[in-house]
Parts: C-alpha cells; sequence; structure tokens
C-alpha cells in the first residue's frame, strides 16, 4: 500500500504532538511456521532495524502479535496496549528475544494497536521512542491511543479502498458481505438524498460519526439516523458493506 497524504501528515502530527520517534505499520500473517511480514508504513524506523526485526525471526517473538496469547483468548487484539499493560507481560519467555532486540536497538517501545484480521493474522501499528533523546515530557497515553487507533482507522480505510479498486477484490468483498448479484451490480440505482450522499462519502473517506458530525453541522444522533436509513436503501448492515457498495457509484 502507498502511504497517502492524509496518511503521513496524521502519522507527522501524532510524532510530534505525543513526543514520539517512530510508528511501523504491518502485517503479521502467522498461520504458518515464519511469520510472513507486508509493511504497508514506516515513519521513522530505520531500515536496518525492519531488516533486522524481519530476517532474524524478531517478528515471531513480538508480544503484540503473540499468536498463543490472542488466538487463545488470554489477551483480545483490541485497540492500543501499552508495553506496561499486563496483557503484554503473559507472553513471557516467548518474548525474550523480542526486549532483548529492542533494548540493544537503543529503542523504548510505546506500545501498539493490534487488530485481528483473521485467526493468526494482524494488524498492527507501535510507536517507539529513542532511549538517547532527551525528552519534554511523559508519555500522553490516552492521547497517543486515541492518535494511534484514529491512525489505525485511516490505513483500514486505504486497504479497503486499495481492495475495492480492483474488479475481483471488489466482486470477491461483496460475495464476502453476502450482497446479491443484483445489488452489486448496480450501486448507483440507490437513491440518496443530498445528506445522505454527503454523509455516504465521509464514510468512504474514513471518517468516523463524531468528525463527520462535526464536517456536516449536525448532532451526531442524526448522523446515525441517517446511516440507518442508508444502510436500508442499500440493504446492507454495517460500515464495510456501505464503502464496498457505495465506492462503484463515487469513483
Amino acid at each position: 500500500m502507498t502511504e497517502n497524504a492524509q496518511i503521513r501528515e496524521f502519522a507527522g502530527s501524532l510524532a510530534g504532538d505525543c513526543d514520539i520517534d517512530s510508528t511501523c505499520v504491518l502485517i503479521a500473517d502467522k498461520s504458518a511456521a515464519k511469520t510472513n511480514l507486508y509493511f504497508l508504513g514506516n515513519f521513522g524506523v530505520s531500515e536496518e532495524i525492519l531488516s533486522q526485526y524481519r530476517d532474524h525471526g524478531i517478528c515471531d517473538r513480538d508480544p503484540f502479535t503473540d499468536v498463543d496469547r490472542i488466538e487463545t483468548g488470554i489477551g483480545a487484539a483490541r485497540g492500543f496496549t501499552a508495553a506496561s499493560h499486563p496483557e503484554i507481560a503473559m507472553s513471557g519467555a516467548r518474548a525474550a528475544d523480542y526486549w532483548r532486540f529492542v533494548s540493544d536497538a537503543d529503542i523504548e517501545v510505546i506500545g501498539a494497536a493490534t487488530t485481528r484480521l483473521l485467526p493468526r493474522v494482524y494488524l498492527t501499528i507501535g510507536v517507539h521512542r529513542d532511549r538517547r533523546a532527551q525528552r519534554r515530557k511523559g508519555v500522553p497515553y490516552e492521547k497517543l491511543a486515541f492518535a494511534v487507533e484514529r491512525l489505525q482507522g485511516l490505513i483500514a480505510s486505504e486497504l479497503l479502498s486499495s481492495l475495492l479498486s480492483h474488479q475481483a477484490g471488489h466482486a470477491a468483498f461483496l460475495k464476502a458481505m453476502g450482497a446479491d448479484d443484483k445489488s452489486a451490480a448496480a450501486p448507483e440505482a440507490v437513491e440518496l438524498t443530498r445528506r445522505e450522499t454527503q454523509i455516504t462519502r465521509l464514510v468512504c473517506a474514513g471518517k468516523q460519526n463524531k468528525e463527520i458530525a462535526y464536517i456536516a453541522g449536525i448532532s451526531l444522533y442524526t448522523v446515525e439516523n441517517h446511516l440507518r436509513r442508508i444502510y436500508r436503501k442499500f440493504s446492507i448492515h454495517n460500515r464495510a458493506a456501505l464503502v464496498a457498495r457505495a465506492s462503484g457509484a463515487f469513483v
């Protein structure tokens, strides 16, 4: 995935606002014995560190994508988790090589937001500091968590848009969402009001309901009501399906 301007700008502001030195976005596929990595965005991590993380098997020991912890339900993959959180400590000796690696590289791992895409397949955004740098302040964890989860939403939207830009991906996604052939063939046939069109475009742009309410100058309750009516018109049940259907009308 090519980092778009909005994602680069947001990642840059996250670093400045939260006093973070680097952010790395990747998909870790742990469905096989050796982890397969797909780097989606890198903001400040050196290529040497990324290569060592991948080639020396450190990614297999990463506690933020620990299969034993996540898949057994001991620690759910949800939102931002600080490195100091007790759930991360549950990885124990399995993560020893990871912690040794980041310590030797003078990397202070602040935490990560991990999303379970499929069994043993995770989207993760890690944030770090350079141990050698002087700090203005402590980590603003609440602010950081909100910002990282917002970045996660932007990246998920970009991934979905990339998928839907290809005919095969669009068709496969609609099939997975349970859309019938008739509805998939003619998304433009759905008639939306001017406000519903605005809200649908904002959803497709990755905006959350609170942001839509602010941009449109309406209440959050009104946004939610409009979305329910839009879902009914498209005969769908969730936001992801709306992006899949509406993208055909707005390209």
